[in-house]
Formats: structure tokens, C-alpha cells, sequence
């Protein structure tokens, strides 16, 4: 135990020290070492190839609204951007392969490029940036392989920053750029990346930036709503309400929840909404819910046998005891959620106990929690191990002839990483492998599991 217990640590001390070692045009760049031991977690993701996010993925508050997307160019051949390389970085570049470091020359290089706002004015956004690198960081060096450099790059959490990051990503020779987060930042990097036909796997929950060429590795809301939308109709709901913030967040949500419901041949029957957070602004309409609901129990059916509350932290703890305050019954409506649920505080709360939600795979998401708690000290953060799985992704997409980038990020194999199965459309929108839990006495119980590979053909 005390053999292992140093090894572990030798392996991130040198990370660390590692994790600095080479500056080059005012960047970080990694590669992997083969001194560095190599652990794998378990269990070890499957063929083709890892990718990421985590349990709790709620919106971002940082992405703005939805912006026009741009499509970009995916040529059949490379294009050459010309180079500008200053004097003491010369010997590390050549025009053909762009950056190689002294020790990986004459290796088959896959070269990453992580585009982080490491310098934005937001102080959560530096947050998740750094944890973020860390979490590249970790990947990098949990590889077998020696064979990938990543270069991190600064976006500054602009547009303009992000354009200029892309601009020195494929400068440097940059297989697969990996981010930024923000929707805008991503149109801007791709419409560099896009010239050349350098793949993005970006981090932005905004599916309006999607694209061919431009991926996004998060967990949207609306994957969310039709995974719990599919579970409570395979339980035999037919009528659907809604109760939830009129934010951003929620009327994304509903418009979500009400296309699902219709597609799949129910009915969103109630809806009602409250602006604020405070119990005192969802009193009313929860009245006026509870009252619609009890004027339909001398008909042949309920109102509603389920109904949505998209809520997270407080806010949830708030607005759930309301429902059966005003008389409806949680043991003949569902109480559904979002990934907001995935709260251990949530689960405590008498109000939601049966209640159901949809979220990523936690057994699969567990090791790396535990592989990066160990690496650096603390949790990671809602987004970090995006980052992680993305390094790996992007080393099965760098991995062959550049021509066929797109097609290998868009197999319809999909991949496995640690947050369970990811595949891409041709739109760039991720298809996600997600879970059905329940809250039952304070615990998180699987109902419905998260499937592992694509679904069977009909």
C-alpha cells in the first residue's frame, strides 16, 4: 500500500512539474511522457474511443442567448494559413507538421489545442477554466501513448479572444481544437478552424451553434426533457403539466418539454410559470394548478398524471411541497425533473420523494471523480470533465488521414467516456446516454439505466 501510495504521488508531482515545463508563444504546452506511470481507471472505456460531461450538467448561466450560427467549411483538402512564428519557438516548427517538441520528433503526433477563457472578466469562468485544464491535464497524462501534444490557449471569454486562440491553434499545426465554452466564442473559433477543416468539439450547452465540424460535448436540457418525457410514457402518462421559472432556462425547457410530449402522442394539459426564486412568487400559480387538477378528479381522467419542475437547489426545496400543500398528490402525479435534481440536498426533501429525473451515467462518471479528487485535492467543477473527455476524443479524431476527421467524430459507433455513451449527429449536436433515477428515501436509485452504446436499429 505504501509502494503504491508513493508511486501515486511521484506520478503527480511530475505532472505538476510537467504541467509547466514548456512555454512556447505565451501558451502552456503538454505532452505526454513515457516516465510518467500509467494507472488506468476502471473501467476502461470502450471502442472507439472515451468523451465527456458530468452528473450535474444544468444550464450554464455564463452562455448568452442563442446566436445566428455560421456554418463552416468543411474542405475535402487542408488549406494553408501562413505561419508567423517568432524566433525562440523557430526550432519546435517546421511548414509541414507545425509544433513538435525535441522528444516526440519523428513520432506519428496528434496534436491538441484547448481554447479556455482563462483571463475573463468572470470570476466563475476563470474558475472552471483552470479546473477544466487540470482535467485535460489528467487525461493527457492517464494515456498509454506518448504520442499527443495539447496546447492551451487563452480565449480571454471573447469573441475576438477566441478567434485569435484558433488562429494560433492552427498555426501550431492543431489536429482537433477542444472548446471554447461560450456560444459566441465557438462560432468565432470555428469560422478559423472551419478554413481548414479542423474539427471543433466545443463545450457550449447552446445547440443553436451546432454544425458539421462544430460539436458540442454537453448536455443539452432538451436531451434531458425527452429522456424523461420516453420514461414516464413507457409508465403509461398520457397528460403532462408544466411548472417552472419563466428564465432563459426554464422557457428553453418547456418549449422542449411540449415539443416532446407531442411528438411522442401525449398532451401538455397545464402550465404555469413565476419569475423570481422567493416561495411568495410561486404560491399563486401553484393554487391555480393544484385547483385545475382537483376539478378533474370526478371525470374519467386526471388533469395531469405528471408534471415537470425544472428547478435546482432552494428554489426546488421551495416550490416542490407547494404541489401537495394545494392538494396534489405525488402518489398520483409524478414529479419530474432535470439534471438540476441531481442534488444530494434534492433528495432529502420529503416532497420529491419518488419523484424521477433524468441525468448522465453516475457509475460511469465516478471513477474520474475519484481519479481527479486524488490528482488535485477538490471536486471537480460542473464542466471539468467536459475537458477530460474531450482530450481523449480528440486524440481518436487526430489519430489518421486529416481527410477523415469528420467522419471519425461522427461514427456511428459513438464513444465512451466518463460520462457514459456520446455520439454526434451530422448537425454536431451530441446524442447523449442518459439515466433515469429516482428519489427514493434520500437515495438516487437507477430506474431506467443509461444505455452504453447506440441505440438498436428498428
Amino acid at each position: 500500500m505504501r509502494e503504491r501510495a508513493a508511486k501515486s504521488n511521484a506520478k503527480w508531482r511530475t505532472l505538476s512539474q510537467l504541467r509547466t515545463a514548456t512555454l512556447l508563444l505565451g501558451v502552456i504546452t503538454l505532452a505526454a511522457c513515457t516516465t510518467v506511470p500509467y494507472e488506468p481507471p476502471q473501467p476502461q472505456p470502450q471502442q472507439p474511443g472515451p468523451v465527456t460531461q458530468g452528473p450535474d450538467r444544468p444550464v450554464d448561466p455564463r452562455t448568452p442567448e442563442p446566436v445566428e450560427p455560421v456554418e463552416p467549411t468543411v474542405p475535402e483538402e487542408t488549406v494553408e494559413i501562413p505561419i508567423d512564428v517568432p524566433d525562440e519557438a523557430a526550432p519546435y516548427f517546421n511548414n509541414r507538421d507545425g509544433l513538435t517538441l525535441p522528444h516526440m520528433a519523428g513520432r506519428d503526433t496528434k496534436r491538441l489545442a484547448l481554447l479556455l477563457p482563462f483571463s475573463a472578466e468572470s470570476s466563475r469562468l476563470r474558475e472552471e477554466a483552470n479546473a477544466m485544464f487540470q482535467a485535460a491535464e489528467l487525461a493527457l497524462f492517464e494515456r498509454p501513448d506518448p504520442d499527443v501534444v495539447l496546447t492551451v490557449l487563452d480565449t480571454k471569454g471573447t469573441p475576438e479572444g477566441a478567434r485569435s486562440a484558433a488562429q494560433a491553434a492552427i498555426q501550431q499545426g492543431a489536429d482537433v481544437i477542444l472548446g471554447p465554452i461560450i456560444a459566441g466564442n465557438v462560432v468565432a473559433a470555428s469560422e478559423v478552424a472551419g478554413r481548414t477543416g479542423t474539427p471543433l468539439l466545443a463545450f457550449s450547452n447552446d445547440q443553436s451553434v451546432a454544425a458539421r465540424g462544430r460539436y458540442l460535448l454537453s448536455f443539452p436540457p432538451e436531451a434531458e426533457v425527452e429522456r424523461i418525457v420516453q420514461f414516464a410514457m413507457s409508465e403509461g402518462v398520457t397528460r403532462f403539466a408544466y411548472f417552472g421559472p419563466d428564465d432563459p432556462y426554464g422557457r428553453r425547457v418547456r418549449a422542449a418539454y411540449e415539443a416532446s410530449v407531442n411528438r411522442m402522442g401525449g398532451q401538455v394539459t397545464a402550465a404555469e410559470t413565476y419569475r423570481g426564486n422567493d416561495i411568495s412568487v410561486m404560491q399563486e400559480p401553484a393554487q391555480r394548478l393544484a385547483e385545475f387538477h382537483r376539478q378533474s378528479r370526478n371525470q374519467p381522467f386526471d388533469a395531469f398524471e405528471a408534471i415537470l419542475m425544472p428547478e435546482a437547489g432552494t428554489a426546488l426545496r421551495s416550490l416542490a411541497p407547494l404541489m401537495p400543500f394545494y392538494g396534489v398528490d405525488p402518489d398520483r402525479v409524478l414529479f419530474m425533473g432535470t439534471s438540476r435534481w441531481d442534488d444530494t440536498s434534492i433528495a432529502r426533501e420529503p416532497a420529491l420523494d419518488g419523484g424521477v429525473f433524468a441525468a448522465s451515467d453516475k457509475q460511469a462518471r465516478a471513477n474520474f471523480d475519484a481519479s481527479y479528487e486524488r490528482a488535485y485535492g477538490n471536486a471537480p467543477l460542473s464542466l471539468t470533465s467536459l475537458a477530460y473527455d474531450a482530450v481523449l476524443l480528440g486524440a481518436v479524431v487526430a489519430d489518421g488521414d486529416p481527410r477523415g476527421r469528420v467522419e471519425r467524430t461522427e461514427s456511428p459507433l459513438g464513444f465512451y467516456g466518463t460520462d457514459g455513451y456520446l455520439r454526434f449527429g451530422p448537425d454536431g449536436r451530441p446524442e447523449r446516454g442518459l439515466a433515469v433515477y429516482q428519489i427514493r428515501q434520500g437515495q438516487f436509485v437507477v430506474m431506467d439505466p443509461a444505455p452504453r452504446g447506440p441505440a438498436p436499429e428498428s
